[in-house]
């Protein structure tokens, strides 16, 4: 079925009594519901086509995802392109929809991005095919923060596809793009969904789609406060910017330059350019202070971490928690949500003063909401769970106990994630 609306509200019915608690829950579900059917929704159609831009043809029976956030929930238009490549959404017109709505093509089991075009324009969506070869992979620029507050640092890596091919290598255990750590590093802390080690080699399973793209991962300092780290791919920059900026710092193959201050944090800065593969960067820390001393809380060095990335040239990043009992408990979704609309509106400010072009202003605040988005959206999925347990419960398909258990846990997880 061609351009099917899918909205979050369900109307459920039943025999089963119902409690005040859950009559209560039912009216308001209903209401929402005939709101919906009642208070009509302008909506524009949205035309576009895809296309693969390694074999040069459109491509035909793509599924074509166009998500919204509503006030009444999430909206999910779908459609499936023709022969031509072409496909046509009926989606609401919100000019002021905050977050911004997503396009989503899903080729050969990859989700390409395409950005909505307002009334009237056509929208290309461009796919690829892939390859395992990663030849025309470099690095564009990658960047080193650490605190040694925390003694931690972060490693954001930008990477360049200069191909025509999507990169991916299958995602099992071991397969991905390839780097490797730092000497005495042997645990990372933080890092996108997915991402794991394979020795001492961080492993990143996600495609590599032609242009550039980002990885990113957190560690602990070696026991020998060093850095000492082999470049695997090309890399056009690589800079380190340390806090706190009186801190002793010795580096082979980089160069000192003035502080630089983010986010009201002061880093001290080194830096290099074009350096080829099988380089060597050393790093070396002779003033290292403990957290305690600094009293500099993890939540703001991630906020800073993302502000000065951005910054930097770097593309927004979805903070993942890895498991670890021996280092702080990672920001809640709500800390996320306003670090990245903080981010927004510093981005928006700098726009303003003119340090920003307008093509790259636009393309780091369509990444940021693209985040805040998912964040509602998992919202929403609990609020749905939430929804389908209670009419588990008064069907009778569970128990009191059961029932209490799995609703506090669910509520628990939408206290989480509400803004």
């Amino acid at each position: 079925m061609r351009n099917q609306t899918l909205k979050t509200n369900t109307i459920t019915s039943h025999t089963s009594h119902l409690t005040s608690h859950h009559l209560f829950s039912h009216i308001l579900r209903l209401t929402s519901c005939l709101l919906l059917i009642f208070l009509p929704t302008l909506t524009f159609a949205l035309t576009g086509q895809v296309t693969n831009h390694t074999l040069l043809r459109p491509e035909a029976n793509i599924p074509v995802s166009y998500i919204h956030h509503a006030a009444s929930g999430v909206i999910i238009v779908r459609d499936t392109t023709d022969q031509q490549g072409h496909f046509t959404l009926d989606v609401p017109v919100d000019p002021s929809a905050d977050p911004p709505p997503m396009l989503i093509a899903r080729y050969n089991n990859i989700d390409y991005p395409g950005n909505p075009a307002p009334n009237g324009d056509t929208v290309e969506i461009p796919v690829y095919e892939t390859t395992d070869q990663d030849t025309a992979l470099s690095v564009a620029s990658h960047h080193v923060l650490v605190d040694l507050n925390t003694k931690q640092a972060t490693y954001i890596l930008i990477i360049k596809n200069s191909s025509n091919l999507t990169y991916i290598t299958g995602g099992d255990h071991g397969h991905g793009l390839e780097l490797p750590l730092p000497d005495g590093v042997t645990e990372i802390l933080r890092a996108p969904e997915g991402v794991h080690l394979h020795g001492n080699v961080l492993v990143d399973p996600r495609p590599i789609i032609p242009g550039q793209s980002q990885s990113f991962f957190s560690f602990a300092l070696p026991a020998n406060n060093q850095l000492n780290q082999t470049i695997t791919y090309p890399t056009s920059s690589f800079d380190l910017l340390v806090q706190p900026p009186e801190a002793e710092v010795s580096t082979t193959g980089l160069h000192e330059h003035d502080t630089v201050t983010f986010g009201g944090q002061t880093f001290k800065q080194f830096a290099t350019a074009n350096l080829t593969s099988g380089a060597r960067i050393g790093i070396r820390f002779q003033s290292v202070k403990s957290t305690e001393e600094a009293g500099v809380s993890q939540n703001t060095l991630i906020a800073v971490v993302v502000i000065a990335a951005l910054a930097l040239g770097a593309i927004a990043f979805i903070m993942v928690r890895r498991p670890n009992t021996n280092t702080p408990t990672s920001a809640p979704t709500t800390d996320r949500r306003t670090a990245l609309l903080e981010q927004i509106a510093d981005l928006d400010n700098r726009f303003e003063n003119g340090q920003l072009t307008e093509e790259i202003y636009q393309t780091r605040r369509d990444v940021l909401k693209a985040e805040v988005a998912e964040l509602s959206e998992n919202r929403q999925t609990v609020l749905e769970q939430l929804a389908d347990l209670d009419d588990q419960f008064e069907k009778g398909d569970l128990d009191q106990k059961h029932y209490q258990q799995q609703r506090d846990a669910l509520k628990k997880r939408v206290a989480n994630l509400s803004s």
